[in-house]
């Protein structure tokens, strides 16, 4: 999340905050493990009830602000203010069977979240999917260890998860204020969410060095950025089986058994569109599916990128969704535009239209909210944004393991909303307060929604 904060602030502000990201991270890591510690020896000092209160304000909060969300932004704070909702009420119960209730449900979770991890690595097989898998068994390890009375005891469940969790955000954090402190002046902060792995990376590497560029976000522009979208349920030719999860997020499978994908693309008008698709058609059968899902250099075939929208809808249809920008960096864009475009290259899994605008979309906001970053209040109160936690959540998914048309449309969605947040703050948009905000929809006028 902090990664995805620090690409909206710019360059400057990253540069000249590294040290301050890297003592927090640490201290903030020193904390955690302590707090891990105070849960491992039988005896808590950690303000369990107050954290118990402050989790439940949290969650009202999420709950009460959660209707005025779009897509799947409603139905992800719901979900998270349900499950903070429930967690706070044991937490404050503190009872045996209330702290066990909690063991099951953070070592359930996690459980999940790991096979998910160890799964989607042996699937798609990205760059340095072993490291994935290590990464997958620690989580299911962390999870045994939540479901088990010992060391611990479940009474100190909740000191020890967050503990844990603390230790793991202040790595990070060190992570990102190392990277953030190699920034060459001049350069993007979108290097901080730039992949590492060479079979993903961004650009190519020639012999010409790209100039550097000065990636200041511009003013508000008379022509908007638009994230085109083409949903598989959309693009399927034929009554797709109702699969709703899997049909948003993955494919769709129509009544004669044809997958669909969808599709996604990004224009600014007038000289830049970017739509990355495959030269021929790809053999999308149910038999065939599954070995193309692999990121492997087998599975690459030639690219073409599309002229503009106007002919690529007049060759296949209209987008089903267009999400607009109005603050964002064409000097950055284009920047991007001018390395990626070298490379032709198309994969279904990890270079694919999705992907491709994913990254374009993250290189256009490098430093859209610079102006915000002048006071630390405008900064916190972006940092506590929940479509920020949401647009994290949605990267980190897609990133285990692959964009789809679906992610990207929540991901710029919810990019969009802390771009160009709604006029009132989460206490005026109470259900209690006022009449209903239209949240300066995501979508263009009169576009379906």
């Amino acid at each position: 999340m902090i990664q995805i904060a620090l690409l909206l602030f710019g360059a400057e502000f990253v540069r000249s905050r590294a040290k301050f990201i890297g003592g927090l991270g640490l201290l903030w890591g020193v904390m955690g493990a302590g707090v891990l510690i105070d849960g491992m020896d039988g005896v808590l000092y950690f303000p369990m009830k107050a954290f118990g209160i402050l989790l439940l304000l949290e969650s009202l909060i999420t709950l009460s602000v959660a209707s005025s969300g779009i897509g799947a932004q409603k139905a992800v704070l719901f979900f998270k203010g349900g499950v903070c909702f429930f967690v706070s009420l044991l937490i404050l119960a503190n009872k045996t069977y209330s702290n066990l209730l909690l063991a099951i449900i953070f070592g359930f979770s996690y459980f999940i979240f790991g096979l998910l991890v160890i799964t989607s690595a042996f699937v798609v097989r990205y760059p340095h999917w072993r490291f994935s898998v290590v990464t997958g068994s620690a989580k299911v390890i962390f999870a045994l260890l939540l479901f088990t009375p010992y060391p611990v005891g479940y009474q100190s469940t909740v000191s020890f998860f967050i503990g844990s969790l603390m230790i793991v955000s202040g790595i990070s954090a060190l992570r990102v204020a190392r990277r953030a402190s190699l920034l060459v002046r001049g350069t993007s902060s979108f290097e901080l969410l730039t992949p590492r792995a060479p079979v993903m990376s961004l650009t190519i590497k020639s012999a010409v060095k790209p100039e550097l560029v000065t990636v200041a976000a511009n003013p508000p522009s008379h022509e908007p950025l638009v994230v085109h979208i083409w949903t598989p349920e959309g693009t399927a030719e034929n009554t797709p089986v109702p699969r709703p999860i899997i049909n948003r997020y993955i494919a769709a499978v129509d009544s004669q058994g044809v997958i669909s994908t969808g599709h996604a693309a990004l224009e600014l008008q007038p000289s830049i569109y970017i739509s990355l698709y495959p030269a021929a058609d790809i053999d999308r059968s149910p038999s065939e599916f599954f070995r193309i899902l692999k990121a492997t250099r087998d599975n690459d075939v030639p690219g073409t990128f599309q002229p503009d929208y106007a002919k690529e809808a007049a060759d296949w249809c209209e987008s089903d969704r267009k999400i607009l920008f109005h603050h964002y960096n064409s000097s950055a864009l284009e920047h991007f535009w001018m390395n990626y475009s070298l490379d032709n290259r198309y994969n279904l899994t990890y270079r694919n239209c999705s992907s491709t605008v994913a990254y374009a979309l993250e290189a256009s906001l490098d430093g859209a909210l610079a102006f915000r970053s002048e006071r630390w209040r405008d900064c916190l109160r972006t940092l506590f944004m929940p479509e920020l936690w949401i647009a994290a959540q949605v990267r980190r998914r897609a990133l285990t393991m692959a964009w789809t048309p679906g992610l990207v449309m929540d991901y710029a969605r919810a990019l969009r909303a802390v771009v160009h947040p709604v006029p009132q703050s989460w206490f005026q948009r109470m259900p209690w307060k006022a009449r209903h905000v239209d949240t300066l929809s995501n979508d263009a006028p009169g576009g379906p929604k």
